[in-house]
């Protein structure tokens, strides 16, 4: 009796043994070529493509800052006549404005400048959250001496047995260092084919595996999904390379080390990025979320109630101010009698439609429990074992778990937000059992930061004083249970 494997073998052996019809010699010959004019125009016209557009893109952005006087293509389409712009002055714009920032900030001037501006930042409460996290992972990732995103390594991911490549942001600090058990690393899991989303896991630094490749031919690999695999020792070889063009270049590297003027002007560009970026990120957040707000608003302001209709320029923000001052009026009538009549028979109108109410329902409660100041949701951090023991990752409670869920696990399960970095917005909810969980003495915010930047930034520990604080005098006859204090609190 013949078994369904060997049925399957021998339908395979069949269809391999049928004859094949032979092809057209000229069809052949054309697929050829047509495949090796694909593979030499494919990868130098996507080349090309995007670093066409990264120049439009810039000179877009930086041509209409120039004045008349100062940009080169004026005088180009006057004396010459010629139909077109010369693209690439916005780049030698922006590189020269830079190194000059970077040049000014370095001098005693620049210095009271750059701390009397973000002086102002602090004081604002959101702004100076976004601009001290773009400052502080700008520093770490320009800073030659970090080991953020310099080393490709693999880990068991996401069980045992099962290998991913990942890259290491950093060592472990801080508290999460402290509850783990084990000295650990920072590993950044991206996403293919995008890697600039993926999870950020601490894994113990006896589990990680550096691998003999570069971090361009890591990002390489994983784009391409296993399809580029890099040289048995690329990274080996690249060093040789360095080094043998090194001593070929010896006499021209100790000149410019004489004169140092490449490498003033290496640290002036790069102290204009760290200079600008934070504050041109910051800015530019800023006045999307007002030109966001004002473009919905505005237009719902009656003319003769709009000031932009008595002036001849437009107020930023004229849509956030009308906003909130909505908003608050709203509150107050739905405070008072008739606002919660009005409120109660719109919830018994939508509640009579099919798909609304279930819109309005659901949004209505997930507002509801994330404003109220009894809710526990996104209120603690928490430290759980993702996606196998030994793996750590940061977490957010939403809540406890309820309903059918909880009757299935035989346990107290709460629910764990794990977002992805660099996007916290989405992720995974986890059901986890609740004395699984290491609730975190950092905030939801420094929790966030640490997510957003991979590991890079790292809070303070706030619990290491408590914890020395709360070391039970073990010569003493203190009961048994002050013992566990410290531990016990940190669990959830």
């Amino acid at each position: 009796m013949t078994s369904p494997r060997d049925t399957q073998r021998d339908t395979k052996s069949k269809r391999r043994s049928r004859p094949v019809k032979a092809s057209n010699p000229l069809v052949v010959r054309l697929r050829r070529y047509l495949l090796a004019g694909v593979l030499v125009t494919a990868p130098i016209g996507i080349t090309l493509w995007l670093i066409w557009q990264f120049i439009s893109f810039v000179d877009d952005k930086i041509e209409p800052l120039v004045p008349a006087r100062w940009d080169p293509q004026t005088y180009l389409v006057e004396f010459f006549n010629l139909p077109f712009d010369i693209p690439g002055f916005g780049v030698l714009f922006a590189l020269l404005g830079l190194t000059f920032i970077g040049f000014l900030a370095a001098n005693y001037i620049g210095r009271h400048i750059m701390r009397f501006g973000e002086n102002l930042l602090n004081r604002v409460p959101v702004v100076r959250s976004i601009y001290g996290s773009i400052k502080q992972v700008l520093e770490t990732l320009i800073n030659q001496e970090t080991s953020a995103f310099r080393r490709v390594v693999l880990v068991e991911y996401p069980r045992e047995g099962s290998w991913a490549v990942g890259f290491v942001t950093g060592e472990t600090e801080g508290e999460v260092q402290r509850l783990t058990d084990a000295t650990t690393i920072n590993v950044f899991i991206p996403a293919t084919p995008n890697p600039t989303t993926g999870f950020l896991l601490f894994i113990p630094k006896g589990e990680v595996h550096d691998l003999d490749m570069s971090v361009e031919a890591g990002v390489k690999l994983v784009v391409s999904g296993g399809i580029v695999m890099p040289p048995a020792s690329a990274k080996n070889s690249k060093q040789a390379d360095l080094r043998l063009s090194k001593e070929m270049l010896k006499p021209e590297v100790t000149e410019v080390r004489r004169s140092g003027l490449l490498t003033r002007l290496r640290n002036y560009f790069l102290t204009g990025i760290l200079v600008t970026v934070p504050f041109g990120i910051t800015a530019w957040l800023g006045w999307e979320f007002l030109g966001f707000i004002d473009s919905r608003v505005v237009p719902l302001i009656p003319a003769n109630w709009n000031p932009e209709h008595y002036l001849p320029f437009s107020i930023p923000g004229l849509g956030v101010i009308v906003l909130l001052t909505g908003l608050i009026l709203v509150g107050m009538t739905a405070a008072g009698f008739l606002g919660r009549v009005m409120v109660r028979t719109a919830d018994r109108m939508l509640g009579t439609l099919p798909v609304a109410r279930s819109i309005y329902g659901a949004t209505k409660q997930i507002i509801e429990t994330i404003i109220a100041q009894q809710s526990n949701a996104f209120r603690d951090t928490v430290l759980i074992e993702y996606p196998r023991r030994g793996s750590w990752a940061i977490g957010f409670i939403t809540g406890q778990t309820e309903g059918h869920v909880q009757d299935v696990t035989q346990t107290e399960m709460a629910n764990v937000f794990l977002p992805t970095t660099p996007n916290p917005t989405s992720g995974f909810l986890l059901f986890i059992p609740r004395e699984e969980t290491i609730l975190l003495d950092m905030s939801v915010e420094e929790g966030l930061k640490m997510v957003i930047s991979g590991g890079i930034i790292t809070p303070a520990d706030h619990g290491a004083d408590d914890d020395g604080d709360d070391e039970p005098d073990m010569s003493s006859d203190a009961p048994q249970e002050a013992q566990t204090t410290s531990s016990a609190r940190k669990r959830a």
